[in-house]
């Protein structure tokens, strides 16, 4: 049996893999005392064969008085959301704190690129300009929020659609200084999730990757996942958002270390 974990900036994400399999997947406040966390979720520590680790905390020598490897976030991003697809191939794009992109072909994962848009921006902005970073309340302000009271339309600009984009699409991210907080809330979101699905559709005409998965929490919001669906069919092409996606990290770092999928 492998445990994963992945340190993360504001969660510690944890799986428990056996036989190239999925036993738990689970997270903690980053911080959080781990085999404390670990019994309370009840993971038993002592059936774990092997530790490995991705994210931070490199100056950790042991974890639980074991050693552990160290599995490279590329590998772990790669290998993680490829194995939730079951597939060979696969752009893997990892929408946490920040965003990673990262094309897995042949049991080898390759960084591609990625933004400083994600997770972190969505609760950094919101608290700044809505006055609170509480998800479930931000998810939902977002839902009753209105594209036209904060964003500029490619119609409005110039009177039509052009090239991919319908007239509909966004032309300028919050060039309208109106809207309540709920339309900036959505504002927000959107923008993270348009900008980070452009950057996906061009590295997956420069890949040619047909299949794109998703993985990471900021995707959890509503307004992104939507957003990103929308987006992405203007390029035709479609995401997926599978079971386990906001522990893909950790169970990618146990999935590399048994060498499931190479």
């Amino acid at each position: 049996m492998i445990l994963g974990i992945d340190f993360g900036i504001s969660t510690t994400d944890i799986a428990v893999v056996k036989n190239c399999k999925i036993i738990k997947a689970v997270y903690i406040e980053a911080g959080t005392p781990l085999a404390g966390a670990l019994r309370k979720k009840r993971i038993d520590v002592n059936k774990v064969d092997k530790i490995a680790v991705t994210g931070g905390n490199h100056s950790l020598k042991k974890i639980l008085g074991k050693k552990f490897s160290k599995v490279g976030e590329i590998d772990a991003i790669g290998f993680g959301g490829a194995s939730l697809l079951k597939a060979k191939s696969a752009l893997v794009v990892s929408m946490g704190t920040g965003t990673c992109i990262v094309s897995f072909k042949n049991g080898k994962a390759k960084h591609i690129g990625g933004t400083g848009l994600g997770g972190g921006t969505v609760l950094g902005l919101s608290k700044r300009l809505v006055g609170t970073a509480n998800i479930k309340s931000l998810s939902k302000l977002a839902l009753n929020g209105k594209k036209e009271k904060v964003d500029l339309s490619v119609k409005e600009a110039i009177g039509s659609g052009i090239g991919l984009v319908p007239g509909s699409a966004t032309a300028s991210n919050f060039a309208k200084a109106g809207g309540s907080k709920k339309d900036i809330a959505f504002g927000i979101q959107e923008m993270v999730a348009e900008a980070n699905a452009v950057m996906v559709a061009l590295a997956a005409k420069q890949t040619g990757h047909k299949k794109i998965v998703f993985i990471g929490k900021t995707h959890s919001f509503p307004v992104v996942k939507k957003t990103l669906k929308r987006i992405l069919k203007y390029y035709n092409l479609s995401a997926e958002f599978p079971k386990h996606a906001k522990h893909a990290t950790a169970i990618g770092a146990a999935v590399f270390k048994g060498k499931c999928g190479k």
